[in-house]
């Protein structure tokens, strides 16, 4: 309960929700990345054939139309959820380590309104968008294409943040399963049954059906969502929280957005610079790329709500030598990814389409690949720098440097085809990982590098830098 002044009582706070632990010691949290580590390859497992199932049910141009889509839809829904899936990765473990569990369900209910709003929002945009002449010109499965990516964008953005919020309460599994494993072996069954049938089906339909399927695999995690945030006893924020809550939200929104949107606005630059047949053979390299950044995934599913509890009950240290050690860990298995390219690449590429094994695009998959294992080897950055209250000087990181790799990867594009592409967008992630870590260290006395395991294990760091650092 609140006073009149909006400020909650201390004691009657501590005393009805008692501090809830939700840190875990090295082997837990390595075992609970284990775990991760399993679902996400399990999941780049499934996706890897859920694209090779859908292209074997459709045509090289429907591919690419279907490919197109599914990377338009994808960018849209990164911003449509207003980055709510990381508020509640950082403000959940926050307010219940504290014991103040009245906020944190407070919390939760406000960021489900909010994620709801920006997706409804965005698909409806989508759906306008359709209705512009100029806009679709020359592809005559325009307002169709348009129609299915809302509604795939919505499912999207909607199940990343239902995953946010388990995985905010230490929902490990249940938080994973739905999307990652659920949703993907459920489509490959789908699609596979419909080519037993020899059924061929166009970008639309497969559109659809990809979207459809990912509704249905989280209803399950919505409905307990929204049944414990309903039942729970919700106190309402302070003008304190919600002023913070405000101000996090919007450097989360451009953080949690910009780095995976390059990504898919590479493969559209590239369907609209040299047509749908390079677009979908852009598309299926960049997503054979996540392979290299996997073991660092899967860990930061585990480690953002342990970064929070820790770094804000003040313990930087442990915070180093998690962050530092995931680094290791994940670039160890990014190292073995990237060889792997490198002998079988056009052998992978070809399981998409033949035509997709050329030597050109061989390089296109190293050259990403390559780009990836240095992400990889700065460590869990991007999670580290939006869960420490620096989401903003990210943000701005992320601006100026992904502004400048838009416009050179159009540029090279252009000139140098698929390879210019991979070689501007490798070099942008490499670019802003690099300064990330730049800014982790100067102002939080943090390395979440490879290098910051060493600098943590020879005393550097953190007796020298986190000791009173703000």
């Amino acid at each position: 309960m609140k006073d009149k002044t909006g400020n909650r009582e201390a004691a009657q706070g501590a005393a009805a929700s008692p501090a809830v632990d939700m840190r875990m010691s090295i082997p837990a949290l390595a075992k609970s990345g284990a775990v991760a580590g399993i679902i996400k390859l399990a999941s780049a497992g499934l996706s890897f054939l859920m694209f090779v199932a859908v292209a074997m049910v459709t045509n090289e141009r429907e591919f690419g139309l279907y490919s197109a889509t599914y990377a338009g839809a994808s960018l849209v829904s990164f911003f449509a959820s207003v980055g709510q899936q990381s508020t509640v990765l950082r403000f959940w473990p926050q307010y219940a380590g504290l014991g103040d569990l009245a906020s944190a369900h407070g919390l939760m209910a406000r960021a489900i309104l909010v994620a709801l709003a920006g997706l409804v929002a965005t698909s409806l945009l989508i759906v306008v968008v359709g209705f512009l002449p100029f806009v679709g010109r020359g592809t005559p499965e325009w307002l169709p294409l348009c129609v299915a990516a809302a509604v795939l964008s919505f499912s999207l953005g909607w199940s990343e943040f239902t995953s946010g919020a388990f995985r905010a309460k230490n929902a490990l599994i249940s938080g994973l399963l739905p999307r990652d494993i659920i949703w993907r072996a459920a489509t490959i069954a789908a699609v596979l049954a419909l080519r037993l049938m020899d059924v061929k089906m166009d970008a639309v339909t497969a559109t659809y059906l990809t979207a459809l399927l990912l509704i249905l695999s989280v209803v399950p995690q919505t409905i307990i969502l929204v049944r414990d945030t309903s039942r729970a006893d919700r106190g309402g924020l302070t003008e304190g929280q919600k002023q913070e809550f405000k101000t996090v939200t919007l450097g989360l929104w451009g953080v949690t957005s910009l780095p995976p949107a390059l990504g898919q606005v590479s493969t559209l630059l590239v369907a609209m610079i040299l047509g749908p047949e390079a677009a979908g053979a852009i598309f299926v390299a960049d997503r054979t790329t996540r392979f290299v950044t996997l073991a660092l995934n899967g860990l930061n599913q585990a480690l953002a709500p342990q970064i929070s509890a820790a770094f804000y009950s003040g313990d930087r240290a442990h915070v180093q030598r998690i962050t530092s050690l995931a680094a290791l860990g994940g670039s160890a298995i990014a190292l073995c990814v990237l060889a792997t390219f490198w002998m079988f690449g056009s052998f992978i590429l070809s399981i998409f389409n033949p035509a997709y094994a050329t030597p050109t695009m061989r390089a296109t998959l190293v050259i990403f690949g390559i780009g990836a294992t240095f992400g990889t080897a700065c460590g869990p950055i991007e999670v580290l720098l939006q869960l420490t209250g620096l989401q903003h000087a990210l943000f701005k990181v992320l601006v100026v440097v992904n502004i400048v790799g838009l416009c050179v990867t159009t540029v090279a594009t252009y000139y140098l085809g698929p390879i210019g592409a991979a070689l501007s967008i490798a070099g942008t992630v490499i670019a802003w990982t690099a300064f990330g870590v730049s800014i982790a260290r100067r102002r939080i006395g943090i390395n979440p590098s490879i290098l910051g395991l060493s600098l943590d294990r020879i005393g550097l760091v953190p007796h020298a830098l986190l000791r009173g650092r703000t």
